[in-house]
């Protein structure tokens, strides 16, 4: 190694070390994924792609993919107890409680 190129080597190769993690992390996790191309794709690079969305919402300020989806499944429960199972003031089919769906209420029955 020439004296001139050891600064360079002090900063290559720690980068080069880390490439080489990150590449043997892929590889583990795409082994140990479950069957399916995929599957394997979506659990070897989920890091990767968890750590873009978080620099894009740090670089962006805006909310990324998994917290807007986190926030519109509790807004969806959230309404659903606002309004209620359906089981309360009417039966089913929006039937008045006690009442029997098939049954003809305008003609007397004999």
């Amino acid at each position: 190694m020439a004296p001139e190129s050891w600064p360079l080597a002090l900063i290559w190769v720690p980068v080069v070390l880390l490439a080489i993690a990150i590449i043997v992390g892929f590889v583990v996790r795409w082994i140990r994924a479950p069957h399916g191309t995929r599957s394997r794709l979506r659990h070897a690079l989920g890091p990767l792609m968890s750590a873009g969305e978080k620099y894009q919402e740090l670089h962006t300020g805006q909310r990324g993919l998994q917290d807007s989806i986190i926030e519109a499944v509790q807004e969806q429960e959230s309404q659903g107890s606002e309004r209620g199972t359906g089981d309360g003031e009417h039966g089913r089919d929006g039937e008045a409680p006690g009442g029997d769906a098939g049954q003809n209420t305008t003609r007397p029955t004999r």
